[in-house]
């Protein structure tokens, strides 16, 4: 193996919180401020704002990630007349970083509070408050967000699992690394870039073969320098029932009936994945899909979503491929970083689609 394990990088960056590097016009970068200390906010704002029913989005990262993976689809919403922001927690982006082995350990429910800060921000920003905001978080991301909205920490208008990995239950995701891992981890010392420490690594979990280079090794440099390893471990057995997920998504209401029949309900939690994902593969990202369905439908039943009832539900037949309340959806021709392929615009137009339809 051609790269030994230092190489990688066993200590937090100088300055700390790290010097901003250069945007794209367009995008903003300020910190919020937090107890620890700051967390880095991008934001791209439309010229030209829609209506005030279009809510702020708040881009939420996965394990290694930061906000400017986010940064096409920053300016895609913008241009659209939606005020989009991306956060990067403690430890990754340009935020500020934690020693080596104090990330090492910590904490789902730490990291937690880095999200909890960034929807607060956003909303008040935005004159919103928190269940003004429409969150969409990729990869252990959208584990991490899970967990928050199972405990209530925060309360949103929508919520969006983008090749998310499941609060149900997490194994299954790391499956792709479990013939590597036991000769990487060991190897590289125990560090916890173990699994993305060279280019081709992180192209065969992120990427497409047919991915061009240069957008591999632009991710690769974002990519934060060492990582929590007791998050993951944490987010491994279920750590959500599902409808304690949905009963902290607001605004549910049912659309207009026709013709006598019941109208259905705007999905505000939506599944996406990627059709070429081997992490958070299409048939992990369904079955998640479907537990959440099958939770909607028991709080409906048990009369527990405020403004929705079981005469607003939809027969099977009648939804003709489209649930009640939660969305699925695959994008096709992309792999796991939906966000930074050569294809990106994909997951940002049903992205797009999901949030219009919340707004109706």
């Amino acid at each position: 193996m051609p790269f030994g394990p230092f190489t990688l990088t066993w200590h937090s960056p100088t300055p700390n919180p790290p010097n901003g590097t250069p945007l794209p016009p367009g995008l903003t970068r300020t910190t919020i401020p937090t107890p620890s200390g700051p967390l880095e906010l991008l934001s791209a704002l439309p010229s030209t704002p829609l209506p005030s029913s279009a809510p702020p989005l708040l881009f939420a990262h996965g394990g290694f990630g930061c906000a400017e993976i986010w940064s096409q689809y920053l300016l895609f919403f913008a241009a659209r007349g939606y005020a989009a922001y991306a956060i990067s927690y403690r430890g990754h982006g340009k935020s500020w970083y934690p020693g080596f082995w104090g990330m090492y350990f910590t904490s789902r429910g730490v990291l937690a509070g880095d999200l909890v800060a960034g929807v607060r921000e956003v909303g008040r920003l935005e004159g919103v408050g928190e269940e003004g905001v429409v969150l969409v978080a990729h990869s252990a991301g959208a584990a991490l967000s899970q967990y928050v909205l199972s405990r209530g920490m925060v309360r949103v208008r929508g919520f969006c699992m983008f090749g998310g990995v499941p609060g149900f239950g997490s194994v299954k995701v790391y499956s792709f690394w479990s013939l590597t891992a036991p000769i990487h981890f060991p190897y590289r010392l125990f560090h916890p870039r173990y699994i993305l420490a060279t280019t081709q690594q992180v192209r065969d979990a992120f990427f497409t073969k047919r991915t061009p280079l240069a957008l591999v090794k632009r991710l690769e440099g974002l990519l934060s320098p060492y990582e929590s390893m007791l998050w993951p471990m944490q987010m491994l057995p279920r750590v959500v029932t599902g409808p304690d997920v949905l009963a902290s998504i607001v605004g549910w209401r049912p659309r207009a009936s026709s013709a006598g029949k019941a109208g259905g309900v705007a999905p505000r939690l939506m599944v996406l994945a990627a059709e070429h994902d081997v992490l958070c593969t299409p048939a992990i990202s369904l079955d998640a899909a479907q537990r959440y369905r099958g939770a909607f439908r028991a709080l409906v039943a048990k009369k527990e979503l405020d403004g929705i009832s079981a005469k607003n539900l939809r027969t099977e037949a009648e939804e003709g491929g489209k649930w009640d309340g939660v969305g699925f959806k695959v994008v096709p021709g992309v792999a796991h970083h939906m966000q930074n392929e050569e294809d990106w615009e994909r997951g940002a137009q049903e992205i797009l689609r999901w949030v219009e339809d919340l707004r109706a």
